[in-house]
């Protein structure tokens, strides 16, 4: 079992602002229409944005996939990648899959035909994207996708759902050898779902990836199954866990009360044909529901944990068809997952998708929601801009802010996890002062590996403009 080492803070102190959330929708731009599509963000041009890409259909526009660059201040401009494959009801994820620094793609969904399909594209390090030859996905819609080092190895490996050419619901893992080849694991135990969400969570604190995945059995029936990881890719099926059966829904995790492991939010429909919006809070070895959430049940969209108003806490965006209609609701986290109504001024939509990423280079969580609205425009996403007025400044307390670096020693590969989604930056140095690697992120938590000799070596990370310092052995 792998050692997870908490970090304690050092002199330095971190400045938080006390503030209302208040995100205003960009009416200047429109993005393509995007009714059963996906929406991911990454900085495929390495010049410090975020980029996004947009997948869907609507009247029109029929089935698109666009990707569009950001000019730094969250104005998107359409960019030509004609090797890019237009798809709707799928799913689309960046990762680099071959330890090259750049942003690579993959997507799952149905063409205009409709035809199922698995793309995997390589980026050029300027936003260029090919086509790679030779992958092994199945080819597949209605499902999810997610990425994680599963094996510990330093490089990402893939999960899929969903159903594929043949009309088969599957649920299948693929390891990557280092370089962006994938191959199929045998003999995986996953239960087969569509109309799905997967992730990859360490559940358990043990500094390895577990599995959650939810979504409708090869029976059309509900579920939701938690896979444990032995820290070597080997997945078992953890029993008694307390979480509800769904479909059509989503997994939204963070550390909403700050006390370091990770709380799960679970939405869609039930067996009962009911959309539910469960919040499980996680106490180190099990779950457990907290009655009395103020949240909708919802279905036919997502939700996602992110702190709007930089205080240190994760709020709640959350998204879908509810009892009430549609909603689009922000949630203000006062601690101890205390969530409060904060913002339902929110266009709701259903048959879509969400990101929360800093869009504008102002170190504030901005939105992006797709799908099918009852607001102009219908079916185009929506970007909303956080606008949040801060009205003071307060200490944070080292109880409200948690840092985790691990495993140390490592034989490369760290992973960092903070309770902040703001901007951060990472530096390490060799103790010769050579800077051996930097990178921002703006997850919770990030992986990276360090291919250097063994050795000790300093790690710098500055996070809302304050630095933290800690050692970490290569071994």
């Amino acid at each position: 079992m792998k050692r997870t080492i908490t970090l304690l803070l050092m002199a330095f102190t971190l400045n938080s602002y006390s503030q209302s959330i208040n995100v205003q929708l960009d009416t200047t731009q429109t993005l393509q229409n995007s009714d059963g599509g996906s929406v991911a963000y990454a900085d495929i041009d390495l010049d410090g944005d975020n980029d996004l890409l947009i997948t869907g259909n609507g009247p029109g526009t029929g089935v698109s996939s666009t990707l569009y660059v950001n000019d730094g201040l969250g104005n998107f401009t359409a960019m030509s990648q004609p090797a890019i494959v237009n798809v709707f009801a799928g799913a689309a994820e960046f990762a680099d899959v071959d330890n090259d620094g750049d942003m690579d793609l993959f997507m799952t969904g149905n063409t205009s035909s409709p035809a199922a399909t698995a793309n995997l594209y390589l980026n050029d390090g300027m936003g260029n994207f090919t086509l790679a030859s030779g992958t092994p996905f199945e080819a597949s819609n209605s499902g999810d996708i997610d990425f994680g080092d599963i094996d510990g190895d330093g490089d990402i490996d893939l999960i899929m759902t969903g159903k594929n050419a043949s009309d088969s619901v599957f649920s299948k893992l693929y390891l990557n050898n280092g370089a962006g080849s994938y191959s199929l694991v045998s003999g995986t135990s996953f239960t087969p779902v569509w109309k799905s969400s997967t992730e990859f969570i360490d559940v358990d604190n043990d500094g390895d990836l577990d599995l959650l995945i939810c979504g409708a059995n090869a029976s059309d029936v509900s579920t939701t199954k938690l896979y444990e990881n032995n820290g070597i890719g080997t997945f078992s099926l953890v029993t008694g866990v307390p979480f509800d059966n769904v479909q059509f829904g989503d997994i939204a995790f963070g550390d909403t009360d700050n006390d370091g492991d990770q709380d799960i939010l679970l939405t869609g429909m039930n067996v009962s044909g009911q959309g539910v919006a469960n919040f499980y809070v996680n106490n180190g070895t099990s779950f457990s529901l907290l009655p009395s959430t103020p949240f909708l049940g919802t279905f036919f969209h997502s939700s996602a944990f992110a702190d709007f108003n930089n205080d240190g806490k994760l709020d709640l965006l959350h998204v879908g068809n509810s009892s009430s209609g549609l909603i689009g609701h922000i949630y203000e986290n006062q601690g101890s997952n205390n969530f409060i109504l904060a913002d339902s001024t929110l266009s709701g939509s259903y048959n879509g998708s969400n990101i929360t990423a800093d869009l504008t280079g102002d170190n504030k969580i901005d939105i992006v929601t797709t799908g099918t609205s009852f607001t102009a425009p219908f079916r185009a996403p929506k970007i909303y801009i956080n606008q949040s007025v801060i009205l003071s400044v307060n200490e944070l307390n080292n109880e409200d802010f948690h840092l985790t670096l691990f495993p140390n020693p490592t034989n490369g590969l760290i992973t960092i996890e903070i309770n902040s989604t703001s901007q951060s930056a990472i530096e390490i140095y060799d103790l010769t002062g050579r800077l051996v690697l930097k990178e921002s992120f703006f997850d919770t938590m990030h992986s990276i590996y360090l291919k250097e000799a063994p050795g000790i070596y300093m790690v710098r990370l500055t996070i809302n403009n304050q630095v933290y310092a800690r050692k970490i052995q290569l071994k």
